[in-house]
């Protein structure tokens, strides 16, 4: 089973433990993409996609005891960041241009929890 680990903050933990978080947010940058999102050939382009992981593992802090959640991913959607005229913002890395986006996470069930 596929399984995207992250850090994530223990007010942020606490949320979606109490089922308020129900979505979690992660800006796809050109050195972390490949965790997020993977690159197909669609008719003489490139197109992405999001890597379709079935659970996250959430991970407060870097202790041996650190308390951790496993939690089911329902969808992942990559997510265009928009300017207020409704055109994709964009940005320079390296000489390259990139168009800025998030990946976003629906949460589901929790799977398991440890440490909390």
């Amino acid at each position: 089973m596929s399984t995207l680990t992250l850090q994530i903050k223990k007010e942020f933990l606490d949320k979606i433990l109490s089922g308020e978080k129900t979505e979690e947010f992660r800006e796809i940058r050109p050195k972390n993409s490949k965790k997020y999102i993977e690159y197909i050939q669609a008719e003489n382009d490139e197109d992405v996609q999001p890597i379709q992981y079935k659970q996250i593992q959430f991970f407060n802090g870097y202790a041996k005891d650190r308390p951790e959640v496993m939690i089911d991913v329902k969808k992942s959607i990559i997510q265009i960041i928009e300017d207020e005229n409704g055109e994709d913002i964009v940005y320079e890395e390296d000489g390259q241009e990139y168009v800025v986006a998030q990946m976003v996470y629906s949460l589901g069930k929790i799977i398991s929890r440890k440490n909390i």
